[in-house]
């Protein structure tokens, strides 16, 4: 038997609140609701080869519709026709996805890091000044009193109204880029983004992959199984610095230093930390000094960076090798005088 009209219609306005999440109470009339959100996509880690020379293409909403809605404030209308619902979705796809490469990619790095990278990227700043760079600012439509501020935005405190808006808006475009092609919508703009957002934090890309290959090449002057454990992904900085040149009675040991200042993107303050030395015929010999919005991370940076100065380090090389010869030498001598 087929359906009648009424059945029809009964079961369109059936997926219409289910999509939704609506009844007919709290939606607006003549509000049109989009379709099903596509699922999330696997993403790749950044590498130094993800970072574009240029303004990577922003992808396009393909509903005229819904483009309009992002550029529409809510103060020119029924807060349901303006930006806001699609800048609630956008807000949770950047969070989602800025989340997922960074996961992927740092992964060495403390959790409280990598919230502090995430936040580099998804702050009103960041994607205000991508609203502008793309040149979107020209489709706003904006209530008088933000309107006539529009060639501003530059982040000074008189600007936060319209840093937010803007902000507001490249979240509810990428939302809208998102849900209005169901089949590519979300690799386009993943893709998109992890381009874009590599620009912003090109340094921490490059340092990291750096970081990464150091740690999995092999050492030729480490014996045995200490050339395994110092080759070892796994191992932090300072257990590698330690592999590499320290044995029962050489000592590094790690200071705190005079602080640098505060970080230029989160306005935090910096903590230096220095390595040093303590054996091997020195005393308090500085290996390497390491900067960072935590202790900890400062000090596996001036680990690294007393691993990556091997002309520092070889004279200590050398004679940790001297040293477990004459150890091993010892050992077979002793062995030998049992036997006999």
């Amino acid at each position: 038997m087929s359906k009648r009209p009424a059945d029809d219609n009964a079961s369109q306005e059936s997926k219409r609140k289910r999509y939704s999440g609506s009844t007919d109470e709290n939606v607006a009339p003549n509000i049109r609701i989009p379709g099903p959100i596509p699922a999330m996509f696997g993403l790749t880690p950044w590498l130094p080869s993800d970072i574009p020379s240029s303004l990577p293409c922003i992808p396009k909403i393909l509903d005229p519709e819904l483009e309009a809605t992002v550029f529409l404030h809510p103060g020119l209308s029924d807060p349901l026709r303006g930006y806001e619902r699609l800048e609630w979705l956008g807000d949770a796809y950047l969070e989602l996805i800025a989340s997922s490469l960074i996961y992927q990619t740092f992964t060495s790095t403390p959790v409280g890091r990598c919230s502090q990278l995430r936040e580099i990227l998804i702050r009103n700043k960041t994607l205000a000044q991508y609203f502008r760079e793309y040149g979107l600012e020209s489709k706003a439509q904006l209530p008088g009193d933000l309107k006539k501020d529009i060639s501003r935005g530059r982040g000074s405190s008189s600007d936060k109204d319209i840093i937010k808006t803007q902000a507001d808006m490249f979240e509810a475009y990428v939302a809208a880029a998102i849900i209005s092609d169901p089949e590519n919508g979300m690799a386009n703009t993943a893709s998109w983004l992890k381009s874009l957002w590599a620009r912003t934090i090109k340094d921490q890309i490059v340092a990291n992959d750096r970081k990464r290959k150091l740690a999995t090449q092999p050492n030729s002057t480490e014996q045995g199984s200490t050339k395994d454990m110092a080759s070892h992904s796994n191992l932090s900085a300072k257990e590698k610095l330690r592999i590499e040149i320290g044995v029962k009675g050489v000592l590094v040991r790690y200071e705190d230093m005079p602080r640098m200042g505060r970080d230029r993107d989160l306005g935090l303050p910096l903590y230096t930390v220095g390595a040093y030395l303590d054996g091997w015929g020195e005393r308090n010999k500085l290996l390497g000094t390491g900067t960072a919005l935590g202790k900890k991370e400062a000090a596996q940076k001036a680990a690294q960076q007393a691993l990556e100065n091997k002309k520092l380090l070889k004279p200590y090389v050398a004679k940790k090798a001297a040293f477990m010869e004459a150890m091993e030498a010892t050992k077979a001598s002793e062995e030998a005088d049992t036997m006999s």
